[in-house]
């Protein structure tokens, strides 16, 4: 097996446009999710909710929270295990869903 060697300054160019922090932003709330797999949800918004943090950091002033509520609403995007996905991969999702156990009835978490 090769082993492949990259620079710091590579890796780093690498890692930061991974996570779409390059200037080639990109210009779609569906499309940032697509990219980036999820979006955390955390019950914690000091400033503003997570998930709107690291869209407005994608999109720019172009990204409302409006945006993420009307992509939720029109079940563009849905929100499972407190990580909101691009509903498109909820099939991947479905046999582990099949395994969780039964709430009672009633209870909400």
């Amino acid at each position: 097996m090769t082993v492949h060697q990259i620079s710091r300054t590579d890796a780093r160019r690498i890692a930061v446009r991974a996570q779409l922090l390059d200037i080639n932003r990109p210009t779609d709330l569906l499309d940032t999710v697509r990219h980036l797999t999820f979006l955390q949800l955390d019950p914690t918004a000091a400033i503003a909710p997570n998930a709107d943090l690291v869209a407005w950091s994608r999109l720019g002033s172009s990204y409302s929270p409006r945006d993420l509520v009307s992509e939720l609403t029109n079940r563009t995007l849905l929100e499972l295990s407190a990580l909101i996905r691009p509903s498109e991969d909820l099939a991947l999702f479905r046999a582990e869903m099949a395994e969780w156990p039964a709430r009672p009835a009633g209870r909400r978490d």
